[in-house]
C-alpha cells in the first residue's frame, strides 16, 4: 500500500506547483504572444484572401494544407530542440551547447531539401485533389512562389528553437511582432496593389512570407553570434564527429514525432479536401474555422514550448519532482488559457466568422462550425501541452501510434461517415475532429504521469 499524503506534503506540493506556474506563465507568455503575432501573419493574409471572395479565399486555404503537410517533418523534428539545449545550457555546458547547436543547423538543411521535394510533389500532383478549377489554378500558383521561401522557412524554425531554449523569450517576441508588422505591410501594397505596387492577389502572400522570414533569420543569428551570456558555447570547441552524431540523433526522435504531427495534420487536411469536394462555401467557411482553431492553437504551443524547457532544466537535475511540477503546471495554465476562446467561440461565432467574409453563406455555415471549434478547444489544448512533455521525455513512438488510433481508426471514418452519408456535411468532419482529440487528450496525458513514475533519478 502507498503511505499516506499528509497535510504537510499537500501543502509543500500546492505551494511549489503555484510557484511553478508562475514560472512556466513568465517564460509561456511571451512565447505564447511571438507565436500568436507568427499566426496573424497568417490571419491577416486570410482576412485580405477573404476580401477578394470565395474563390481566392478557398484558394488559399487548400494551398495552406499542402504546405502545411509538407513542413510537418519540419516542424516535428525540430521540436526535438529544446530540451536537450535548455538541458545543456543550464549546466553551462559549452561543447554539448555547441555541439547540439550545429547538430540542428546540419538538421535543418537536411529538412529544407527533404520539404522543397515534397511541396514541388504535391504541387505536381495538384489535380489529385479535385478541387475546383478555378480554386486549383490559383492554389498551384500560390505554391510555386512559396517553394523558394523553404529553405529561410527552416532555418528560421531551428534559430526560434535554439534562442527560445536559451529562455530568450522576449527577443523571440518582439522579433515576431516586427515580422507581423512587415509581413502586414508587404501584403497590403502587394495584394491589392495599393500605391502603385503590383496586384498579385494570394501570390503576394507566398512572396512575403519569405521576405519576411529572411529578415527575422538574420536578427536571430546576430542573437547567437554576439550575445555576452552565450559566449561560454562560442569559444569551446566540438569536432564533426559529435556534431553527425548529435544530427543522427534529432532525426532518430524527430523524425516519429515529425510522424506524430503528420498523421493529425494530414486528417485535418484530408478533412479539408473532403469538404472541398462538397463544395465551395462549406470550404470557405470551414478554412474561416480552422484559421481560427490555428491562432488559439499557437498561444497553446507558447505554453507547451516553455512546458518542454522547464523540463529539460529540470533534467539536468535528474529530478522527478521538478518535472512533475512542471508538466502539471504547463497543463493547468494551458487548459486555463484555453478558456477565453471557448468562450468567445461559443458566445460570438456569428461576430467573428463577420472579420472573415461578408458572404450571407459563408457566414451561416462558419457559426456552424465554430460552435463545434468552441467544444474541442479544451481537448486540443490538453493533448497539445501533454504531447509536448512527451517529447521532452524522448517519448515519441507511442504517441505516434496513439494519434493514428484516434484521428485514421475512430476520428476520419467517423467524420465522413457523418459527413456523406448522415448528411451533416462539414460538421459531420468536425464531430470526428472533436472525438478524435478527445481520444488523444485523455491518452497523453495519463501516459505523461505514467512514465514519470517510473523515471530514474
Amino acid at each position: 500500500m502507498k503511505a499516506p499524503v499528509s497535510n504537510w506534503q499537500r501543502m509543500l506540493y500546492s505551494i511549489a506547483l503555484r510557484a511553478e506556474l508562475k514560472k512556466v506563465f513568465l517564460l509561456a507568455l511571451p512565447l505564447m504572444l511571438g507565436e500568436l503575432s507568427s499566426m496573424l501573419m497568417g490571419v491577416a493574409g486570410t482576412m485580405m484572401a477573404g476580401r477578394l471572395g470565395p474563390t481566392a479565399l478557398a484558394a488559399s486555404g487548400v494551398a495552406g494544407v499542402v504546405f502545411v503537410i509538407a513542413m510537418l517533418l519540419v516542424w516535428g523534428s525540430v521540436r526535438m530542440i529544446p530540451t536537450p539545449v535548455a538541458e545543456a545550457h543550464e549546466l553551462r555546458d559549452g561543447v554539448r551547447v555547441r555541439t547540439l547547436i550545429l547538430g540542428a543547423l546540419m538538421l535543418g538543411l537536411i529538412l529544407a531539401l527533404v520539404g522543397a521535394v515534397l511541396l514541388s510533389v504535391g504541387v505536381a500532383n495538384f489535380d489529385l485533389l479535385k478541387q475546383d478549377p478555378e480554386v486549383s489554378a490559383l492554389a498551384v500558383s500560390y505554391l510555386h512562389i512559396i517553394i523558394f521561401s523553404m529553405p529561410v522557412l527552416v532555418l528560421f524554425a531551428v534559430l526560434v528553437n535554439l534562442v527560445d531554449a536559451f529562455s530568450y523569450v522576449r527577443l523571440t517576441m518582439w522579433l515576431s511582432f516586427g515580422g507581423l508588422l512587415l509581413d502586414v505591410s508587404l501584403n497590403w501594397l502587394f495584394i491589392f496593389g495599393n500605391w502603385g505596387f503590383p496586384k498579385m492577389g494570394i501570390n503576394a502572400i507566398a512572396m512575403n512570407t519569405g521576405i519576411t522570414h529572411a529578415v527575422m533569420c538574420a536578427i536571430l543569428m546576430l542573437i547567437l553570434w554576439f550575445n555576452k551570456d552565450l559566449a561560454y558555447f562560442r569559444n569551446a570547441r566540438t569536432n564533426w564527429s559529435a556534431v553527425w552524431e548529435q544530427t543522427r540523433s534529432f532525426l532518430r526522435y524527430g523524425i516519429p514525432s515529425a510522424l506524430q504531427i503528420m498523421v493529425e495534420f494530414a486528417a485535418f487536411g484530408l478533412g479539408t479536401i473532403i469538404i472541398g469536394q462538397i463544395g465551395k462555401i462549406e470550404q470557405a467557411a470551414h478554412q474561416i474555422a480552422i484559421n481560427l482553431i490555428s491562432v488559439t492553437y499557437v498561444t497553446i504551443m507558447g505554453v507547451s514550448t516553455a512546458g518542454m524547457i522547464r523540463v529539460g532544466q529540470a533534467l539536468a537535475y535528474r529530478s522527478r519532482i521538478r518535472i512533475w511540477l512542471a508538466g502539471a503546471a504547463s497543463l493547468v495554465l494551458a487548459l486555463t488559457i484555453i478558456l477565453l476562446p471557448t468562450l468567445l467561440f461559443l458566445g460570438m461565432p456569428g461576430v467573428i466568422a463577420s472579420w472573415y467574409s461578408d458572404d450571407a453563406e459563408v457566414v451561416r455555415m462558419a457559426i456552424s462550425l465554430l460552435l463545434f471549434a468552441g467544444l474541442f478547444q479544451l481537448f486540443d489544448a490538453a493533448q497539445a501541452s501533454s504531447i509536448s512533455l512527451l517529447r521532452a521525455m524522448s517519448d515519441v513512438n507511442v504517441p505516434t501510434l496513439i494519434s493514428l488510433l484516434a484521428f485514421w481508426v475512430v476520428g476520419i471514418p467517423l467524420g465522413y461517415y457523418l459527413a456523406v452519408y448522415q448528411g451533416w456535411n462539414a460538421q459531420g468532419i468536425w464531430m470526428g475532429y472533436l472525438i478524435a482529440l478527445l481520444i488523444q487528450a485523455f491518452l497523453f496525458v495519463g501516459r505523461f504521469f505514467s512514465l514519470l513514475k517510473h523515471f530514474k533519478p
